[in-house]
């Protein structure tokens, strides 16, 4: 950040908090022009505090300008998934329902549909993911996000013992989950010889301190102590038991809004619930995080 930008008065900002566990807008920010530095680190703050964070009224944002704005919360890094990038942009990836796969099918999407973190078959996985909407359903769609940080501390005493030191071993897809995954996604795994990622169930906050409960159930191949099967059962058990309606949010996007996420202290998932007849599409960008611990 060059010397002008730092010294440029703070734009009449304000950020409103939506639940008490989870979720603040923020309004009265461009992010077109140049961001000072105090700014930024409120920005970086009420999303590791709120887990998730909606910038309004940025729907005149070029590329450029939105992946300039990324960079405002750490290095972005690029897309597993690579089949779809903004034109000359390759660390934005397209979130579309107009996709087509391989073989020239509309693309599963179902996927994300489910709660999870992102790229847990990383070894550093994301710590934000950030999502930006250039066109939006009439009604639903909405990009849900569960504060698993809140969730976790509110987990029962057994429950917490229970999962305490437990790994997952992480993988493109799991093969629980295969006969029903994207193909594309399925033909990557069976031709990879990638050993699977190992992470903590539970990983801690390098920023906090918190721990919160972290996984994606479509990527964990095993739970320590379980097979494949009974690691989809025990995750999607661990998984209603922490998305409880006062830990969640669920933003219906409006144009424009910039959508990020603390990806270390949350799960998140993608609405399927509008008429895909009509057009949904995200920019996606990920900050690099570190490795979960």
């Amino acid at each position: 950040m060059n010397d002008v930008a730092s010294m440029r008065p703070t734009q009449a900002m304000k950020i409103a908090k939506v639940k008490e566990h989870i979720g603040a807008i923020v309004t009265g920010l461009d992010l077109a022009q140049p961001i000072d530095g105090a700014t930024q680190k409120k920005l970086y703050d009420a999303v590791v505090e709120n887990v998730v964070l909606v910038i309004r009224g940025q729907e005149h944002l070029t590329p450029g300008q939105l992946q300039a704005a990324g960079e405002l919360f750490g290095e972005l890094m690029e897309d597993q998934n690579r089949r779809y990038l903004v034109d000359g942009f390759p660390l934005i990836s397209v979130l579309d329902n107009r996709h087509l796969d391989s073989k020239g099918q509309p693309a599963k999407v179902g996927a994300n549909a489910t709660w999870h973190t992102d790229h847990t078959n990383q070894e550093l996985p994301p710590k934000f993911t950030m999502l930006y909407a250039v066109a939006v359903p009439d009604k639903g769609g909405a990009t849900s996000v569960c504060n698993a940080r809140a969730a976790y501390e509110a987990l029962p005493t057994d429950v917490k013992r229970k999962i305490a030191g437990a790994k997952t071993e992480n993988t493109l897809i799991s093969t629980a989950r295969m006969a029903t995954g994207n193909p594309d996604v399925v033909k990557a795994q069976r031709e990879s010889t990638r050993a699977p990622t190992v992470h903590p169930l539970v990983r801690t906050h390098p920023d906090t301190g918190t721990k919160a409960v972290w996984f994606h159930k479509g990527k964990t191949e095993t739970v320590t102590g379980l097979s494949p099967e009974e690691t989809q059962d025990f995750l999607q058990e661990l998984t209603d038991q922490i998305t409880q309606p006062q830990f969640c949010y669920s933003h219906e996007y409006q144009k424009g809004d910039l959508l990020i996420i603390d990806d270390r202290a949350s799960l998140h998932k993608a609405g399927f619930d509008y008429d895909h007849n009509q057009h949904r599409r995200l920019y996606r960008m990920l900050v690099r995080g570190d490795r979960p611990y």
